[in-house]
């Protein structure tokens, strides 16, 4: 039986709020070296221990000395560093900034070359590697409704069972476990000294809430709200402190609370108020300061039986996130045939206001593409967002995020059987051109399949997190890393470069096969000279673009999703899993780009490959209608089962509530699987750069992550302008 806790006089939250927001958003990046410091610590003090108990000691010893950071936001309990925005370090992962935020923040560059002692470095040199994959979200039930006494309970009655490494690392998992309840108390009782120290009657209240919930949560069931959301708050942070990289997903946050429904009913203002401050929590993540972490909250959509599951708390979420400003965590909501009205509503006039949240994945596609896959319907129906769009399952199934040797970029792959395959200078149709193609791309991925399961078994043995993994459902009955056992495991595969590669299989249709203005050998020729001849240019602009609603540039988006078909076919034919494939983005558009030679696209050689599944910026002439009526020519629960990412930007002139509302309705209830809306105004982009004081809360979608915009590199601000134009252009 939960047993009540003693509620504080309600308190006003607002000016709380808004002060945790200055603190956090206002602060430069800087570096703390604590948890650096006390894993090397650990490190060396435990370092005849086996390596899961190394870790999970190593873990202890971090949550038992770090500094606690109650000032920056002291509604909720939990930390990571000493301050706003202060990195903090996973030497254990490296200690270099990652090329995807150097594209994004380039101010970034080289952020951690002066700022990491000679020692640290020098004792990680050759100890680091890949590790903190993250992209999963864990069965917040055991959270809130259980309370991480029970994982103790679990671990005793099995901790006898198996072999010796299981039964080692039970061992990390509750050395891990005890952890994270001492931290709790720990942070109890700070609160209690901060009330006293405070003049402020409502920060008072804060703390003594947050003293009164940490000693009960997360080590028992939550017995209110608050509880249940500090309770989430602090195992959210721990498991980045275990040394979790990006993409740790908070899941389905309204189902997992559905039990405090009434209370947030009661008072949805108060309601709305405590999930703004929790995102505020998650927002303070301080792996990489200011760059995204692109953490997840995935709320409302139906069960298998087609219930719809939105609640109180569906509503206080989304009222929450339209309170804070905050970029990152991202805001999904799961959107049916049932969705409430009110839903809705809200939803289109958030994102009329140029929000940019939440994001939009649509039910049937999806928990269909995972039911076809082989998942179990209840479980398949409680998917959930665990990156930048990538999907999985509470407790269950993270896989389709585990890409090691399986990314792949179609356009690439086209421009190598082009320039490297001599073949294809001899090519006398389309299909010879695809069974070229298709070749090639059996011939990438092969490889990487074979070394999956070996790739995961290296860093589960070099970098394990007992913490995540006992959290996962039967954790500690399996008694082994996440990365070796899960209820579902199910290969994943990104794709990118899609929508070149179909302007390029157009292009060429169009002048080698059917015009005959250009030979293979011609354009061959021109692509290894980037595009000089002017003429080439002007025809392969001129050819059919994917976006507009044209079936002559359409056809080859869905002959291309039939070679992938084959190509999965002839790999599970030689014993090999099949995988489900995600179009993820973020910025690799850039890096990617900057590899591929000029494509027959019309691309230049180094520059950028589209940013989505949608049309390639500037290249369409028909609006966002015709743009929508080509993906939705594709099956997307037979095609994309892993998640798309479809960007769909708006002029402020095309974004009135009703008509947001009427693309979604249309998007999603003809089978569209993804979709994100940005309203971006062009005249006010170029105000932000000249004037960022003036729009520091501005937050745009930029493809797979969101970011305040004045924060962002001119390569990313430049490119949302350039969309910003296309879109103003055919308005």
């Amino acid at each position: 039986m939960i047993a009540t806790a003693t509620m504080p006089t309600k308190i006003a939250l607002a000016p709380i709020l808004a002060a945790a927001q200055d603190r956090l958003f206002g602060a430069a990046d800087s570096v703390c070296l604590e948890r650096a410091r006390l894993v090397t610590e650990a490190w060396q003090r435990y370092a005849d221990d086996p390596v899961p108990v190394k870790r999970a000691k190593a873990l202890a010893h971090i949550l038992a000395n770090m500094t606690l950071d109650s000032d920056t936001n002291p509604i909720f309990a939990g930390c990571m560093s000493s301050g706003p925005r202060k990195w903090m370090l996973t030497p254990e992962h490296g200690l270099d900034v990652g090329g995807q935020v150097v594209i994004e923040h380039d101010d970034l560059r080289g952020f951690l070359n002066d700022k990491v002692p000679d020692d640290l470095r020098a004792f990680w040199r050759g100890r680091s590697g890949t590790g903190g994959l993250g992209h999963f979200a864990i069965d917040q039930s055991v959270v809130v409704d259980r309370g991480l006494r029970s994982v103790l309970d679990e671990l005793a009655a099995c901790e006898q069972d198996g072999d010796a490494q299981q039964r080692e690392y039970r061992a990390a998992m509750r050395i891990s476990i005890e952890a994270v309840i001492d931290w709790a108390h720990r942070w109890a009782k700070q609160a209690r000294i901060k009330a006293q120290q405070t003049d402020d009657p409502a920060v008072a209240a804060c703390h003594l809430r947050v003293a009164e919930a940490c000693q009960n949560v997360p080590e028992h069931p939550a017995r209110n709200l608050f509880e249940a959301l500090q309770a989430m708050a602090l195992v959210h942070l721990a498991m980045h402190i275990e040394g979790h990289h990006m993409s740790v997903s908070i899941g389905l946050p309204d189902r997992a609370l559905a039990r405090f429904g009434d209370e947030a009913a009661a008072d949805p203002d108060a309601a709305a108020n405590l999930c703004a401050a929790f995102a505020l929590k998650v927002a303070e993540n301080a792996q990489m300061g200011k760059a995204s972490m692109t953490q997840c909250f995935t709320i409302g959509g139906a069960d298998h039986r087609g219930i719809d599951q939105t609640n109180a708390l569906t509503f206080a979420f989304l009222e929450g996130f339209d309170r804070v400003s905050v970029s990152d965590p991202h805001l999904f909501i799961r959107w049916h045939r049932a969705t409430p009205e009110a839903v809705k509503n809200k939803v289109a006039k958030m994102l009329s206001r140029g929000r940019s949240m939440p994001l939009v994945v649509t039910d049937e596609p999806t928990a269909g593409g995972f039911v076809d896959a082989g998942i179990a319907a209840p479980d398949a129906w409680n998917y959930c967002v665990i990156g930048c769009n990538e999907l999985g399952i509470p407790g269950l199934l993270f896989d389709t995020a585990m890409t090691i040797g399986t990314s792949i970029n179609e356009l690439e792959e086209l421009n190598r059987v082009l320039l490297d395959d001599a073949r294809s200078q001899d090519v006398a149709d389309m299909p010879a051109l695809l069974s070229l193609l298709e070749d090639r791309c059996v011939a990438v991925l092969e490889p990487g399949l074979r070394k999956r399961r070996e790739a995961k078994a290296r860093i589960a043995a070099a970098f394990p997190t007992p913490l995540s993994s006992a959290l996962m459902e039967g954790g500690p009955q399996r008694g082994c890393d996440l990365l070796m056992g899960m209820p579902y495991d199910i290969a994943g595969c990104y794709n990118r470069g899609f929508s070149n590669a179909v302007n390029a299989l157009a292009a060429i249709e169009q002048l080698v096969f059917e015009n005959k203005t250009l030979t293979m050998s011609t354009l061959i020729a021109s692509l290894r000279e980037n595009l000089a001849d002017a003429s080439v240019v002007d025809q392969l602009a001129a050819a059919p673009k994917w976006g507009n609603d044209d079936d002559r540039a359409d056809r080859w988006a869905i002959a291309l999703l039939e070679l992938r078909k084959r190509v999965w076919d002839r790999l599970v034919a030689m014993g090999l899993p099949r995988a489900l494939v995600c179009h993820v983005v973020r910025s690799l558009h850039h890096l990617d780009g900057r590899r591929i030679a000029a494509s027959a696209d019309g691309r230049f050689a180094g520059t950028p490959v589209g940013d989505s599944l949608g049309a390639v910026c500037g290249s369409t002439t028909q609006g966002p209608t015709a743009m929508l009526a080509s993906v939705l020519k594709l099956d997307a629960r037979r095609y994309f089962s892993g998640g798309t990412n479809l960007n769909l930007t708006l002029p402020p002139s095309q974004a009135a509530p009703p008509v947001i509302r009427a693309l979604i309705d249309g998007f999603c209830g003809d089978g569209g699987q993804e979709l994100q809306i940005n309203v971006l105004d062009v005249a006010q982009l170029r105000q932000a750069r000249e004037h960022p004081e003036r729009y520091r809360d501005l937050v745009v979608r930029v493809a797979g992550l969101s970011a305040r915009f004045i924060e962002l590199s001119d390569t990313e601000q430049l490119e949302l302008i350039a969309r910003a134009e296309a879109a103003a252009e055919h308005a």
